[in-house]
């Protein structure tokens, strides 16, 4: 075992560290870097460092909604990516193999019972004095942003409207002229699980969770000043350039940065209310993640979380245990929303070994909308679209499949999950691979 997770602290550990001229520097000042054009002559405060045709600073005209459009954006990515990495499945409490009362009552492993879920939760506690300790790595890139690759998404700025307009954007004419970024965005996360479970009583389980993360960030911007109507390029704005050849196109590119760190760390407590040989089973489960990783570096949340869930399994004929998890995410901090936890599964022993286990893991969330995609209108042009990532909800359900290995004490797991829906932050696929001992 000890030997296991220190081959995945070395697994975690072993991408090199891209851009080393940049290791003081955070994800998130990375990330922002992404939608900064022009240069740093004119503050770096100041995104989109632009000149007009006499060579002066003309960054004023666009910095209000340029900045407020990365902020947004930045933003919502940042609080995704961390939702998306605190989001991941945390091992269920009472996983692993279990424990029953001999006729002399003396605790013995009950191989009659399935290994348990992979991810889902059911009412069944450890026992008293049994500890469950294991590891999960899970790799993930994330691709898809509300359904929008991240490697293709585009946005415009239009400029302040600024007097002598009356309110009307593009009078005078120069308030025609927009910006067009294309973004390229790599993001890139290894999540190691590390956890540890022990039966304070027969009904009472107590444990804590301790992630390792590692998160990567690369990318590229083509920024694109896009003239009015008729209007003539070498009177507008550019990126520096003679009057007679303005440049209106640059690109900026982020190297591959990658920071690893303990991310934020959970205590649970999982309670079991009917008896352990119950053909319904009824627990409840609260777990309070605490703010210890780095919110810059996306490696935690930056304020504390609390989740309460109730746990209802029952027996079949058949073999296999279903079970049904309700619950409610509290989570606090700028970007982040409440949620609805509903999660539905089974797990089924198929052999002496074997145990097959699925979930459907939902999360339905409260709240206003963060980032929201609006139409702007110029004068004299077509209407424009703020950005091509659409307007939606960010709830997220996803489809979760697993196997589990049974030998004595020890238990390895492999587990895939999709998603449902096209809402949050998402990768196409997620993997875990694991392995934990109950004694």
């Amino acid at each position: 075992m000890i030997r296991f997770v220190a081959c995945l602290l070395l697994t975690v550990a072993a991408t090199p560290l891209a851009g080393q001229a940049s290791r003081q520097r955070t994800l998130r000042d990375t990330f922002f870097d992404l939608f900064r054009f022009g240069g740093t002559e004119c503050g770096a405060e100041v995104l989109l460092c632009l000149v007009n045709s006499s060579g002066a600073s003309a960054a004023e005209a666009f910095s209000t909604n340029a900045n407020a459009t990365a902020a947004t954006l930045t933003q919502f990515v940042q609080s995704s990516i961390t939702q998306g990495l605190a989001n991941l499945p945390t091992p269920s409490t009472s996983s692993g193999l279990l424990f029953r009362l001999s006729e002399a009552g003396v605790p013995v492993p009950d191989e009659t019972q399935s290994a348990g879920p992979i991810f889902g939760e059911r009412a069944l506690t450890l026992g008293k004095r049994k500890w469950l300790i294991g590891a999960n790595l899970t790799d993930l890139t994330l691709s898809n942003l509300r359904g929008t690759p991240i490697d293709s998404i585009a946005f415009n700025v239009a400029q302040r409207d600024l007097p002598p307009g009356g309110g009307v954007l593009g009078d005078p004419p120069i308030e025609q002229t927009y910006l067009h970024v294309d973004t390229r965005i790599g993001l890139q996360a290894r999540v190691l699980n590390l956890f540890m479970t022990y039966g304070l009583r027969g009904n009472l389980d107590v444990g804590v969770t301790i992630p390792v993360v590692q998160a990567a960030l690369s990318g590229f911007s083509d920024a694109r000043i896009v003239p009015g109507r008729d209007s003539d390029p070498a009177a507008g704005f550019s990126f520096g350039g003679p009057p007679e050849d303005p440049r209106l196109i640059t690109r900026t590119v982020v190297p591959r940065v990658s920071k690893i760190g303990i991310g934020d760390v959970a205590v649970r407590a999982k309670y079991r209310l009917t008896s352990r040989e119950s053909t319904v089973g009824i627990g409840f489960l609260a777990d309070l993640r605490l703010p210890t990783g780095k919110e810059e570096n996306f490696h935690g949340s930056g304020s504390t979380w609390v989740r309460g869930m109730a746990a209802l399994t029952w027996k079949t004929p058949f073999g296999a245990v279903p079970h049904l998890n309700v619950g409610y995410y509290w989570r606090r901090g700028e970007g982040f929303r409440n949620a609805v936890l509903i999660n539905v599964g089974f797990d089924q022993r198929v052999s002496a070994a074997f145990t097959v286990a699925g979930n459907i893991l939902g999360q339905q969330v409260i709240g206003r909308n963060p980032l929201r995609t609006e139409q702007f209108q110029i004068t004299g042009q077509t209407p424009f679209l703020t950005s091509n990532i659409p307007t939606r909800r960010d709830d997220v359900y996803d489809a979760s499949v697993g196997l589990k290995y049974t030998r004595g004490p020890l238990t390895a797991l492999f587990n895939a999950i999709a998603p449902m829906n096209q809402g949050g932050l998402r990768s196409d696929v997620l993997l875990t691979t694991g392995l934990q001992v109950t004694f």
